[in-house]
């Protein structure tokens, strides 16, 4: 029998898989917060992580002939460095306080993609080991690994199936790192994994199909309105939360 537990997290999977399949990186943004109000925040961002894999190997034969892991490995490389003292912070750090964290993060990034914050990037390689490495930082924190690898790219103006098809093979690998250091870490919860994971996968499968469906008809300024309008709501619930207590 489905506990009203069991169907908001259907609901949320759901719309985070969907999410994820329009825009590419909606996944954790939309899902961690909303999780967090269901299982707690520590707890959010170890599902997060692990569903976030499955959403995007469902994706990934879709995208494999529009980019390589060769594109991202200097990314994921950097990362790994980031998620190292992530790992431990997220240890440490109380809920309400991570709630809060996730929230302010979310409102910078809504932020600077709402002003179409654009720089220069005169040393690329070193951009990339810097955007990774906070990345990485953020994954084992908060889930929230794909902001500055998302503004990288629109930084750089790539176009939004590339840009796609990037994150998902860059999700895959940092989602998988950031899951096996909090293991050594101690903050992974494997029975709430198990648990869970019947009522994920037709969320996801369901998601996937119906963002595939409308994904050609999202222009590039609908793409980032949406995307702007999931991180501002994101925010807010995640900083009320905190609040709450």
């Amino acid at each position: 029998m489905l506990t009203p537990e069991a169907l908001a997290i259907f609901a949320v999977i759901f719309f985070s898989s969907f999410l994820q399949t329009i825009t590419g990186f909606g996944y954790a943004l939309s899902a961690a917060p909303l999780l967090a109000l269901i299982l707690g925040p520590k707890d959010a961002i170890m599902f997060v992580l692990f569903t976030g894999i499955l959403t995007k190997l469902t994706l990934l034969c879709r995208v494999w002939h529009q980019s390589s892991f060769s594109a991202i490995s200097l990314l994921f490389a950097a990362s790994l460095v980031g998620a190292l003292p992530g790992a431990y912070v997220l240890k440490i750090v109380s809920n309400d306080t991570l709630k809060l964290a996730i929230g302010l993060a979310l409102l910078i990034i809504t932020f600077a993609m709402a002003r179409d914050f654009r720089v220069t990037i005169r040393k690329p390689r070193l951009a990339k080991a810097v955007v990774g490495v906070v990345s990485g930082f953020l994954a084992t924190t908060t889930s929230l690994s794909g902001p500055p690898v998302v503004m990288y790219y629109l930084n750089e103006q790539t176009d939004k199936e590339k840009v796609r098809a990037n994150l998902t093979r860059y999700f895959i690998l940092s989602n998988a790192a950031s899951l096996v250091l909090s293991y050594f870490f101690g903050t992974l919860n494997l029975e709430l994994l198990a648990a869970n994971t019947l009522i994920c996968l037709p969320a996801i499968v369901m998601g996937v199909m119906l963002g595939e469906k409308l994904f050609a008809k999202f222009n590039a300024d609908t793409f980032k309105k949406l995307a702007l309008a999931v991180i501002t709501g994101s925010a807010i619930v995640s900083i009320l939360s905190g609040l709450r207590h």
